[in-house]
């Protein structure tokens, strides 16, 4: 009796033996076809491409590329704007106006300022008006300008010019107490080397005699 209990536990004993022999040949064989399918040079499994979601309202905002103005164009005056920061040139300067004659046109230069001078480098010419009208002034060519109420800063100057600016040719009739708002000529400035300038003009006095008095106040205009 004890005998064959001891033969029935050899066979049992033997035959979980079996069965793990082939569960660990099946194994080995699976691993060695896994090899063999991986790629030369692969010790395991390749990276997992990862989908990338938008950003978020707490995300950093990634910088982003800002565009460059295109370059000006030779002899093109830069662009004024509300950020524009003007330079004092002179302040309250004086001229008095008066022609040698009713047909006789006397021109102003508000660069220095200067009256009397050539037509190369002014910014206006004044008549009498001795046919009945009041004085009156035309712009020289290159040069803008806009008649105001009041004083203004250089930049309501531009703002002036830029609404309501004086015709090309036009003439303008001056009287007391009356402003203008003048930009010099860029190109001729430029070329003698000399800088743009907004100048800003009162109509001082016009006397009896046609004699004109005018303030000038005048700020540099940055290239850039």
């Amino acid at each position: 009796m004890v005998i064959t209990v001891a033969a029935l536990a050899l066979l049992v004993a033997l035959g979980s033996a079996a069965v793990s022999w082939r569960a660990l040949d099946q194994a080995q064989t699976a691993r060695d076809i896994a090899s063999a399918r991986a790629p030369v040079g692969s010790t395991g499994p390749g990276p997992v491409s990862v989908p990338s979601s938008p950003a978020g309202p707490g995300d950093p905002q990634q910088p982003t590329a800002t565009p460059e103005e295109p370059p000006r164009s030779p002899g093109t005056p830069p662009a004024l704007n509300e950020q524009t920061v003007y330079e004092p040139e002179y302040e309250n300067q004086s001229l008095t106006l008066k022609s040698a004659d009713c047909f006789a046109k006397m021109r102003v230069d508000l660069d220095e300022p200067r009256a009397n001078v050539g037509a190369n480098g002014s910014e206006f010419s004044l008549d009498p008006g001795c046919q009945g009208g009041a004085p009156w002034i035309r712009l020289d060519d290159g040069v803008e300008g806009s008649e105001t109420t009041a004083a203004m800063k250089p930049g309501e100057c531009y703002n002036a010019i830029r609404a309501s600016p004086i015709a090309e040719g036009a003439e303008v009739p001056l009287r007391k107490g009356a402003w203008l708002c003048l930009s010099t000529n860029y190109a001729a400035a430029r070329e003698r080397r000399d800088e743009w300038r907004m100048v800003l003009v009162e109509v001082v006095s016009i006397n009896n005699d046609r004699t004109v008095v005018i303030r000038a106040t005048a700020w540099n205009i940055p290239e850039n």
